[in-house]
């Protein structure tokens, strides 16, 4: 095990902190709970969270509790995390804030905190394997309602680029929208960015419903979005873009399969703007081909 310094990131330093003030051990699942309260309750840009197994989880979260693990700071019991270096003299600007935080739900653990959280925020709860277990009546039809506000049944394409979001985010807008596939047009679908890469869609949207498609095919190789610096380079690309697809009818039939079988399908890409995006000349040309309006997320 190596020992580095002090965590790089605010949020990995307000983790330790939080753990510290709980009594320096917690369960993964309070851990996930109380940081996704923080969140809620102070706005935090801290972590996002989707609906997972047991509620609210934040997979930056759990990658950063793993790294925390490899630096010597934290070790994993079981279900348990257990702080083993004191995060004492590593100050966080919410300090005072968070100890009444921690003080507010020091009773709260477990069943009652899932239940807690379950009962405020029902969206979180929609793929819980226990919510119907542990909630009373009341809040479980909330539960129920708050999936079934999600169940659309209509063909409709969407993009969406992942520019400036992080995974959770990314994801939280395809389970509103009930996307039901994600079709990666990327060339290469390889990210620094956490949670973009290939193998991490393609791993944990299933989890979350939404299955992963890539079709490298209608990609743009990257050779081609070298020195684009102007609107009109921009704009030479993508008609040059829009002209190859002539070439690419086998993987457009395959959308079209794909738009057949799912009818929620979502096309992304990097880029937040669909204009600075292939994607948009991709689903340009399914609205000419089927009676659908794409849906620029």
């Amino acid at each position: 095990m190596t020992t580095l310094g002090k965590p790089k990131y605010h949020r990995q330093r307000f983790l330790l902190v939080l753990l510290e003030l709980a009594g320096g051990l917690l369960s993964k699942i309070d851990l996930q709970k109380l940081l996704f309260l923080w969140q809620q309750e102070t706005h935090s840009l801290n972590y996002d969270f989707v609906p997972y197994h047991y509620g609210c989880y934040s997979f930056q979260a759990h990658s950063d509790a793993v790294l925390l693990e490899s630096r010597g700071w934290l070790k994993t019991e079981g279900k348990d995390i257990r702080l083993v270096k004191n995060p004492s003299g590593m100050t966080i600007d919410e300090g005072d804030l968070v100890e009444g935080f921690v003080k507010k739900y020091k009773d709260y653990r477990g069943t009652k905190l899932i239940r807690h959280v379950y009962g405020q925020y029902p969206y979180y709860a929609i793929n819980s394997r226990v919510a119907e277990e542990i909630l009373d009546a009341s809040s479980y039809e909330k539960v129920l309602q708050a999936k079934n506000n999600l169940w659309v049944e209509t063909e409709e394409l969407f993009t969406i680029g992942y520019e400036g979001l992080s995974f959770e985010k990314y994801a939280n807008q395809l389970i509103r929208r009930n996307v039901r596939l994600l079709c990666d047009v990327r060339r290469n679908p390889l990210s620094m960015k956490f949670g973009f890469s290939k193998g991490n869609l393609s791993a944990q949207l299933p989890k979350l419903g939404i299955k992963y498609l890539h079709i490298p095919e209608l990609g743009i190789q990257s050779e081609y979005r070298k020195n684009l610096e102007t609107e009109s380079d921009y704009k030479e690309l993508f008609e040059t873009y829009k002209k190859s697809l002539l070439q690419k009818k086998e993987s457009l039939e395959t959308l079209g399969r794909v738009l057949d079988r799912h009818k929620r399908v979502a096309l992304t890409c990097f880029e937040k703007r669909p204009e600075s995006c292939h994607r948009n000349c991709i689903s340009e040309y399914m609205e000419g081909a089927r009676d659908i309006k794409a849906v620029h997320l």
